[in-house]
C-alpha cells in the first residue's frame, strides 16, 4: 500500500501527529503484531476487520510496532507512557494520533441522520454555538464532544452536560469537561476536509 496515495489528510504541530486515510481493501494483516492477533480474529464483521488492521498501519508509521492495548474503560494506550494516542474512525475512514500529553481525537462523515439525534448530546446553552438546522454545525459539535469523552478518564460521562461547549472563534473551541476532579478548560480544534469534520484538544 502505497501511504501517499492513500493519505487524506494530516496534521504535524509540536510533538502531536494526526494521519487519516481511506480506508483501503488491501489486505494489512501484516500490520497486526502476534500480541494483537487474538483480538484482532474475535472480530467477526469484516469492516471492523478493515479497521483494525488500517489503524496498525497509521500505527506503525507513526510511531513504530508498538501493540496497541486497550484500558479498563476501554481507552487505547501502548506500553510507552511518555506517549498518548488517540484513534478514531467512520464509515470509509480510520484516523491515528499521538502526542506526549493526553489527546482525545474525532472524525465523523457528514450524515443527515444527526438532524435527529442532536437533542441528546447538545445542551440548550450550546444553542446559540451552533445552528440545530445545519448538518455541518451539528457533527462538529458532535465530534467535539467525542474527542472531548477519548480525552477523558472518568467513567459515566453524559455528554450533554458534562462535556460542555463555551465558546467557538473560527476553528478554536473553548469547553468544560467534568473531570474526577471537577470541571476542567479544554482547548479544541475542529477542521473539514471535503465531507469529514476532525475535532481534536490543543495541548498547550
Amino acid at each position: 500500500m502505497n501511504y501517499l496515495e492513500s493519505l487524506i489528510f494530516e496534521i504535524n504541530k509540536a510533538n502531536f501527529h494526526f494521519s487519516c486515510i481511506a480506508i483501503t481493501k488491501i489486505d494489512l494483516e501484516s500490520e497486526i503484531l502476534a500480541e494483537e492477533l487474538e483480538k484482532y480474529e474475535q472480530i467477526s464483521n469484516p469492516r471492523r476487520k478493515k479497521e483494525f488492521q488500517n489503524v496498525r498501519y497509521l500505527r506503525n508509521l507513526q510511531i513504530g510496532k508498538q501493540a496497541i492495548r486497550y484500558d479498563a474503560i476501554g481507552k487505547p494506550n501502548i506500553k510507552d507512557k511518555k506517549i498518548f494516542i488517540s484513534i478514531s474512525h467512520s464509515k470509509k475512514f480510520v484516523a491515528f494520533a499521538h502526542d506526549t500529553s493526553p489527546l482525545g481525537i474525532d472524525i465523523e462523515e457528514l450524515n443527515p441522520r444527526i438532524l435527529k439525534v442532536w437533542s441528546r448530546y447538545l445542551h440548550p446553552e450550546e444553542f446559540a454555538i451552533f445552528d440545530t438546522t445545519s448538518i455541518f454545525d451539528l457533527t462538529v459539535a458532535w465530534t467535539i464532544k467525542e474527542a472531548l469523552f477519548k480525552l477523558n478518564t472518568k467513567t459515566g460521562i453524559d455528554f450533554k452536560n458534562d462535556l460542555r461547549i463555551k465558546s467557538k472563534e473560527g476553528n478554536t473551541i473553548l469547553c468544560e469537561m467534568k473531570s474526577e476532579d471537577g470541571f476542567q478548560t479544554v482547548k479544541m480544534e475542529t477542521c473539514a476536509y471535503k465531507n469529514l469534520i476532525i475535532s481534536y484538544n490543543i495541548n498547550q
